[in-house]
């Protein structure tokens, strides 16, 4: 995620307003938790809370905000998997949506600054505090919600096909369950001039509308399967109409593509098939719910 931009010294009084700003805020002190879904969701009314979790849940914290900044984690017990705006967004400052996983039994404090990224200790400084203590549900083994239950995929071969992520890529694919909650990409190292990227996915339906954005900061290291993950529990959808997931980067990472591939839909390059004279989709992973 991005750390570089600074907000403005007036999100201190839109601060102020936040709790009773947001339609969606709880109660001060008890967290949103579906049983169903399991995912935890929190917003500035749990500021300086301790709250519980178990292995495998999504937490989610929602804050209003002029810039979106890097949570600090004190423990790998919490694991952050990508920041979503809400779609379409509200006027004025702006709800990030951070997305973490419960990944390992322990405690974690997670801090997220507020008012200003670079410089969240300041006295005049706002930042969002909790401490998770994640443990091990009871006879069940750890499942993550968001990848619960794979959806689509194009499980073809990839022979060494690739395009960047500075133009308008897409792959269309047609979802079989109601719910979609998270969407996984291959990528690979293209152009090896930095260390990490900030790679940003957003899911369009057949007519082009946009539904989700979600943008996550991915390591050179780690890219060959990147995992975004939608928040509240998951995006509704229509089984079997057309939706696109188009990527978006640096010249770090490239997309992998196949020839023939997914049946079910197809890749595009800024507006136009991939490849000119064959059928090709990209590498790609769906999960969804019931």
């Amino acid at each position: 995620m991005t750390c570089s931009r600074s907000a403005f010294s007036l999100l201190a009084l839109a601060f102020l307003g936040i709790s009773c700003g947001n339609a969606h805020a709880q109660k001060a002190g008890i967290p949103s938790t579906s049983v169903e879904q399991q995912v935890v969701s929190l917003d500035v009314s749990n500021n300086g809370q301790h709250l519980a979790a178990t292995v495998g849940q999504q937490i989610e914290i929602s804050l209003r905000a002029m810039a979106q900044c890097d949570p600090q984690i004190s423990s790998p017990a919490i694991r952050l998997e990508n920041v979503a705006v809400p779609w379409p967004p509200t006027p004025g400052i702006t709800t990030y949506i951070y997305i973490f996983e419960a990944a390992a039994e322990g405690e974690a404090e997670i801090k997220v600054p507020i008012t200003d990224c670079l410089k969240p200790d300041l006295p005049e400084g706002l930042t969002f505090a909790a401490t998770i203590r994640v443990g091990r549900a009871a006879g069940e083994p750890p499942t993550p919600y968001a990848s619960r239950t794979p959806d689509q995929a194009n499980t073809a071969p990839w022979d060494k096909g690739w395009t960047n992520l500075v133009n308008d890529v897409r792959q269309t694919f047609t979802p079989s369950l109601p719910r979609l909650t998270a969407v996984e990409v291959e990528l690979i190292e293209g152009n090896p001039d930095q260390s990490y990227d900030e790679v940003t996915m957003t899911l369009l339906d057949a007519s082009g509308t946009l539904l989700a954005v979600i943008s996550k900061t991915v390591p050179h290291a780690d890219c060959g399967h990147t995992r975004f993950v939608l928040p509240n529990g998951g995006l509704e959808v229509s089984p079997g109409k057309f939706y696109s997931i188009r990527l978006s980067g640096g010249n770090l990472f490239g997309w992998k593509y196949v020839v023939g591939g997914y049946e079910n839909g197809a890749a595009s390059f800024n507006g136009n098939p991939l490849l000119p004279d064959a059928r090709s989709t990209f590498l790609f992973r769906t999960f969804g719910a019931s």
